[in-house]
């Protein structure tokens, strides 16, 4: 239609219910916290940094939606390293 301006991509972005983007990044946090779990049961040489990284993301699922930066640090096994 003539006249009528379309909003921009980003700004319908913003405009799109808050509860349904909390709970994509609780659903988020709380699939990664199952993952850590896992490998904590496949793992066990390592089974205390794993619960230990579950725990935090199950703190960040309940925790109030901020903007945030989350990284996870990967290593090697290395209490069970055997070179290589």
């Amino acid at each position: 239609m003539a006249g009528i301006a379309r909003p921009a991509y980003a700004e319908v972005n913003r405009q799109v219910d808050s509860r349904e983007n909390s709970m994509n990044r609780k659903a988020a946090c709380l699939m990664q916290a199952a993952a850590c779990r896992a490998q904590a049961m496949a793992d066990p040489l390592n089974h205390d940094f794993w619960v230990d990284e579950a725990i935090k993301w199950l703190e960040l699922a309940h925790a109030p939606a901020s903007h945030a930066v989350v990284t996870i640090e990967l290593r090697p096994n290395i209490r069970g390293f055997a070179g290589g």
